[in-house]
């Protein structure tokens, strides 16, 4: 929110800083140009080295909060009320601050702060005009809708999942005449991809905020159309509030549709709990029920249990860097037990990160490592084919997020897969590489 000529009005009115070197005069000339992006290029590289000097969090804190990322600005005022809690102008901007990330009780606070201070009758019309900013955002905070258009444009290496080898020797007593299965060849192609989504969120009181989202995604393959897909997802859910604990829960559906027919749906629940720590930190325990159904392949229905633990942090440092990493383990089981080939055990680890580079530009990466164990070995299959089937898979991905305007990114990315499985019909590796262009509406 930017609210630029209460700011100037406030900081005549309240008593300047006094800036003791150059580097913050200038830097506070460049704000008062609102040059802002040159203001933050000439501060950043300096938060190591002055992070927790009044002076320097106040002018860092206002390029990033004028830039428009509130949330390390809230570091740096953070800092600088830490050192100077009787500071003016950082006190306001800290309320500011509150206010563009929609925190209005805490804003609330920072006004009602200033306003013990007895500031002069100008300085008190001001913060009641913030005040009156404040109930109005409460008022549009009970009811926000977000929506976004995503298109992306990209090549996908193997899209029909298909191990590197076409034939596949099989066991011979005689080995003059060996035998080979024939499968597949690995199929690669370019491909686009349009995502639609939208969500509602409706704040009831301060502690239980309601949800209602969902999005429609579809791929077209260049090359063989009939691997071309669609999904619609649906999620309703609230989560409440108890003191410093979120409690969190989600009814999903999702419907997929391969080569322009019905696929599968998914009907599931989610249930999480957070709780966050000291030093900017989270954790998290969830549990998931999901319910897969087959279109015309009823073999294949299963009812899925997950549970696990998720961890996740952010630093309070250059490039802002924040990490996050889960454990999980559950069980999928066949819905017929006469398929209990498709039944299995699985356990997985999750770890990812982001690095901000600047206020427009950021990095995030992903891994992740799964393993699964099959419950029994298929009979209808010959050996070795119907042991009991083992798959270990991992992937990695790695992107750039370029927020070119404040409603519109690019985002480069690349995928990897790879499956190491104990039949070599089930072994296969991936590479897709993609551009998105995301609007925000």
């Amino acid at each position: 929110m930017r609210l630029h000529r209460l700011y100037l009005s406030l900081l005549v009115l309240f008593a300047q800083p006094s800036f003791a070197d150059a580097v913050l005069e200038r830097a506070e000339a460049l704000l008062n140009q609102k040059k802002i992006v040159q203001a933050y290029d000439l501060l950043a590289p300096l938060e190591e080295e002055r992070a927790g000097q009044p002076d320097y969090d106040y002018l860092y804190g206002l390029s990033l909060l004028e830039a428009g990322d509130p949330s390390r600005a809230a570091f740096a005022f953070e800092r600088c009320l830490g050192a100077e809690p009787n500071n003016g102008p950082c006190r306001v901007q800290m309320a500011r601050t509150h206010l563009a990330l929609g925190e209005t009780i805490s804003s609330r606070k920072e006004l009602d702060t200033i306003k013990q201070y007895n500031p002069p009758p100008a300085v008190q019309s001001l913060v009641d005009q913030y005040l009156g900013m404040t109930q109005k955002v409460e008022a549009e905070k009970k009811r926000q809708i977000r929506s976004y258009v995503k298109v992306s444009a990209g090549h996908d290496t193997n899209i029909n999942g298909a191990t590197e080898n076409s034939r596949i020797a099989l066991p011979s007593n005689n080995p003059l005449n060996s035998l080979f299965l024939i499968v597949p060849h690995r199929e690669s192609s370019a491909f686009t991809h349009l995502d639609l989504g939208s969500s509602l969120h409706y704040q009831i009181n301060p502690d239980l905020v309601t949800s209602l989202e969902g999005n429609v995604e579809y791929r077209s393959l260049f090359d063989n159309h009939d691997f071309d897909y669609y999904t619609a997802n649906v999620g309703v859910g609230a989560l409440k509030n108890l003191g410093n604990t979120a409690l969190q829960g989600k009814l999903q559906w999702q419907t997929m549709g391969l080569d322009g027919q019905n696929y599968r749906d998914v009907l599931g629940a989610l249930l999480q709990i957070q709780h966050p720590l000291a030093n900017n930190a989270q954790v998290a325990a969830f549990t998931q029920l999901s319910q897969l159904r087959y279109n015309t392949q009823s073999a294949r229905d299963a009812n899925r249990t997950t549970l696990g633990v998720a961890y996740s942090q952010a630093f309070e440092m250059r490039f802002s860097p924040s990490f996050y990493a889960s454990l999980y383990q559950g069980q999928e089981s066949a819905k017929d037990s006469n398929f209990d080939y498709f039944s299995q055990s699985f356990k997985g680890f999750r770890l990812g990160g982001d690095l901000a580079y600047s206020t427009t530009i950021s990095f995030n990466s992903h891994i992740s490592i799964e393993q699964r164990d099959y419950d029994k070995g298929n009979p209808f299959l010959i050996a070795p084919f119907n042991t009991p089937r083992q798959d270990d898979e991992s992937q990695f991905s790695l992107g750039l997020t370029w927020r070119f305007k404040p409603q519109y990114s690019l985002q480069p990315y690349y995928n990897y897969s790879h499956t190491n499985a104990n039949q070599a019909i089930n072994d296969y590796t991936r590479h897709i590489f993609g551009l998105d262009l995301r609007i925000l509406l």
